[in-house]
């Protein structure tokens, strides 16, 4: 199952819908300082994790709690506040991890996942 289908299929949209969108300049808030700390050295996904934790609470914002992640690497969408949070993270050469983060509207996700396919046909 690709990853498109997979969030598609998912039940939280019904949520999201319901809830208000975030301001399109919070969001844009967020994501800076999901980059800035994000940049650092990240030793383990849970201390990734915990990072986009860090930021999300910064703007009283939380994520779902999250058991057995993969320490290879791992994509996954969450509900936040009537926007999507995207995190990709994997493992590099040298032992650590990249991750990258972002708050989007639906929008702003399907672009994330339409780049994906096509760097997956590349």
């Amino acid at each position: 199952m690709r990853f498109a289908q997979y969030l598609a299929e998912m039940n939280s949209d019904q949520e999201i819908e319901n809830m208000p969108s975030l301001n399109g300049d919070i969001m844009e808030e967020v994501n800076s300082q999901l980059e800035t700390e994000l940049q650092q050295s990240i030793l383990s996904p849970e201390s990734g994790i915990q990072k986009i934790r860090k930021v999300l609470g910064m703007f009283d914002m939380d994520m779902p709690a999250l058991y057995d992640v993969d320490p290879e690497g791992e994509e996954m969408v969450f509900g936040i506040d009537g926007s999507y949070l995207y995190i990709i993270y994997a493992l590099t050469d040298d032992g650590r991890y990249d991750f990258y983060a972002e708050l989007t509207d639906e929008e702003g996700l399907s672009e994330i996942l339409s780049d994906e396919g096509e760097d997956e046909e590349e």
